[in-house]
């Protein structure tokens, strides 16, 4: 009994990481739609600044975000 939990454990593993698979064609028709909706207009200048904005903030590199001082930058 335990070694088919362990199979249905690791099947369901499985399925959630195929799952979250996204190609670079998804995320870059995620990015056009998020400045869209933000009122941007394609071909622009401030079109492709939004794209590189949300490209940099999903990879966790949002800039101008600071927390003040010390290690988080800042002072």
């Amino acid at each position: 009994m335990s070694g088919f939990v362990a199979r249905a454990a690791l099947f369901i593993a499985l399925l959630v990481a195929l799952a979250s698979c996204v190609t670079p064609e998804e995320l870059r028709a995620q990015d056009e739609a998020a400045c869209l909706s933000y009122g941007f207009q394609r071909g622009t200048p401030d079109f492709a600044a939004c794209l590189q904005r949300e490209s940099l903030a999903r990879r966790g590199g949002a800039p101008g975000v600071t927390l003040g001082f010390g290690v988080f930058g800042g002072f």
